[in-house]
């Protein structure tokens, strides 16, 4: 396997939370939150010694997942539909930046009185947008999009439905990084459920309706 710049930039991306954990584990509290329930209370801890194994695990995932994006298109079948290189590391890195910045957020925060679950749903609400960026250009593939019957059968339905999704996700995602940023988590928890299964459901319902449409005028 030839290393590319964009595999050291990974790796720096997971070095990040222990380069952090370096500087700052002696004024890291010695039990710390890692789980919080819908109103944004911790209701579950770990405790400073057992710190390295979580980031580990943080890394671990991250490592597999941009191993597995970054290498997609040599083991997609659907190889016709030119899934660039490009796609899978663009997500890899993605999902990387996602699993480090949860990582330093729960380190961070405690310790300068930031609200844990706010900050969760400002990186994921951003994570969105970012992904929202990507799908609306993505081409047809077995790993990443909307991989529904309708958009696999046709490549005009993969289109306009990514299209679409990729257009929701985006503003959904700035969205609601911008209400993370003003309403209380016990507030912005049920806002952004329903936020994020309506990013799912309408793109599928569409293309749905788009592959409806299109057996109706085959009649």
């Amino acid at each position: 396997m030839k290393l590319k710049a964009v595999d050291f930039l990974a790796a720096f991306i997971v070095a990040i939370p222990f380069l952090y954990w370096m500087q700052f584990k002696d004024s890291v509290n010695d039990v710390i939150p890692v789980h919080w329930n819908i109103h944004g209370e911790p209701d579950g801890w770990e405790s400073k010694e057992d710190m390295p194994v979580l980031l580990s695990t943080f890394g671990g995932i991250g490592l597999i997942l941009y191993v597995v994006l970054r290498f997609l298109k040599k083991i997609d079948p659907k190889r016709t539909a030119e899934l660039t290189e490009r796609t899978g590391e663009k997500v890899g890195i993605g999902m990387l930046m996602l699993l480090s910045a949860l990582a330093v957020l729960i380190l961070w925060a405690p310790a300068n009185g930031y609200e844990t679950t706010r900050g969760v749903y400002l990186i994921l609400s951003i994570f969105f947008a970012f992904l929202g960026n990507i799908m609306y250009n993505v081409k047809p593939n077995y790993f990443i999009g909307l991989r529904l019957p309708w958009t696999l059968e046709s490549e005009d339905n993969w289109k306009h439905t990514h299209r679409l999704a990729g257009i929701l996700w985006f503003c959904g995602g700035l969205g609601c990084a911008l209400l993370s940023l003003f309403l209380k988590p016990s507030t912005m928890a049920p806002l952004f459920f329903i936020v994020s299964i309506s990013l799912l459901l309408v793109p599928c319902g569409y293309s749905f309706f788009l592959f409806k449409r299109s057996k109706n005028q085959s009649l």
